[in-house]
């Protein structure tokens, strides 16, 4: 008896550790997102080690079936294209290693699949990202306290720290001719899925991550976040008909929301927010017409030969774009960027997966719904921003890849259940 429930304790910690090192790493990408304190690779090593001696001893418990397609598409292509671009297109190994470090967090994939409860893979996520948006809130206050006060020799600082540790943007806006803090970390665009996730799970923590939205004045997070929220509270209105009413709760405590943040925006005179981020999204901003001359360059680019066309000019490799009229390495139309470096068959491979896991979602439960919604406006999102093949973006991905994974393996054990017992 005593032996039995031992081998049980055993069996349960065994169970916790993959979510235990999940979250780890949930917390390396929200503390270390840039790696330059060493954290979020430390963490790294661990998982690729303890998949290592659990495959090693067996205990490793994943069908080939269900790794077969990441393997091709985030491992084995991925070499292939480091020495495609390091040999006949000369691009230097570092900047092509650079571009293929994303990949390693792929490693998280097996991991997840250990994880007995999918549902706890999600509660992980939107609680550390919870605690990303109190972050910013935080830093938010500390910037502008920092300003009232007159020390801003301490904002500088806060500037300088963020920009040598890759952690994001902190510091003063020098797009508006008001004092605002800028508050935006490399990360801010995973608050997306996290709203849209938050809708099932009460309603300060949802407040709390548009609030922290908001703040960081991002036009790619806030439009693709609201987008994301209509999606779901007004597809369940085609689906059902009507609204439900917790579901009509939150459309009123959103809208409440935002009618409230307005209206201190036009008291503290602060318009000039809502200008720029409306400005953003015209054709003739500066930004819009940058991502215009990035597209033109990359199309005149891929069209120019087969073997571009194919194959594309290789990982980190560099070209003049009329965006900004200089050479550039990276631009902020992922989309395009990766079509410019891995060529169209890669690239229709890659988005081709993004659909099946977001179709396979829609097919899973409540949360699996939710998560598909908050991957494809994060798809959207990254479309103005260099995050598509990041590990913010693959964080989403392998998420809602493992998720679709477990919940079809629920299915098949209840199935064989009720088979062996009543039939």
């Amino acid at each position: 008896m005593q032996e039995t429930i031992e081998l049980k304790k055993r069996t349960n910690k065994q169970l916790q550790m993959p979510l235990i090192l999940y979250s780890f790493f949930l917390g390396s990408i929200i503390i270390d997102v840039g790696g330059s304190f060493g954290l979020k690779y430390f963490v790294s090593i661990c998982i690729f080690l303890y998949i290592a001696i659990s495959a090693l001893y067996s205990k490793l418990k994943i069908s080939f079936s269900n790794i077969i397609i990441e393997v091709l598409l985030f491992l084995i292509a991925p070499l292939f294209y480091f020495f495609l671009s390091v040999g006949p297109f000369s691009v230097q190994p570092t900047m092509a290693l650079r571009e293929l470090t994303p990949f390693a967090t792929w490693l998280l994939y097996p991991l997840l699949l250990q994880v007995v409860n999918r549902d706890k893979i999600i509660s992980c996520f939107t609680t550390a990202l919870f605690c990303g948006a109190v972050l910013i809130i935080v830093m938010f206050c500390i910037i502008y306290i920092f300003h009232m006060v007159n020390h801003s020799q301490y904002i500088h600082m806060i500037n300088l720290i963020a920009n040598k540790y890759r952690i994001g943007y902190l510091g003063y806006n020098p797009n508006v001719n008001i004092f605002i803090p800028n508050v935006y970390f490399r990360w801010t665009l995973l608050l997306i899925p996290a709203a849209v996730l938050l809708l099932n799970n009460g309603y300060l923590r949802l407040i709390i991550v548009i609030s922290a939205t908001l703040l960081t004045i991002s036009t790619a997070a806030i439009i693709f976040m609201f987008l994301g929220l209509a999606c779901v509270l007004f597809g369940s209105l085609l689906t059902k008909g009507i609204l439900s009413k917790r579901y009509m709760k939150y459309v009123m405590l959103i809208g409440c929301l935002v009618l409230f943040i307005s209206l201190l925006m036009f008291l503290c005179d602060y318009q000039v927010i809502l200008t720029y981020i409306m400005s953003k999204l015209g054709r003739s901003s500066s930004s819009t017409m940058i991502k215009i001359g990035h597209i033109k360059t990359v199309l005149d680019l891929v069209f120019k030969d087969v073997v571009t066309f194919l194959f594309g000019m290789g990982l980190g490799s560099s070209f003049y774009s009329y965006g900004v009229n200089q050479m550039v390495s990276n631009i902020e139309v992922s989309h395009f960027n990766l079509i410019r470096q891995y060529g169209v068959l890669y690239s229709i491979c890659f988005f081709s997966y993004v659909f099946m896991v977001f179709v396979s979602l829609l097919k899973t439960d409540r949360n699996g719904k939710l998560l598909s919604i908050g991957l494809a406006m994060l798809f959207l999102a990254a479309g103005t921003n260099p995050l598509l093949l990041s590990p913010v973006y693959f964080l989403v991905l392998i998420i809602s890849r493992a998720y679709v994974v477990l919940y079809a393996k629920e299915k098949s054990y209840i199935k064989n259940y009720l088979y062996k017992y009543y039939v």
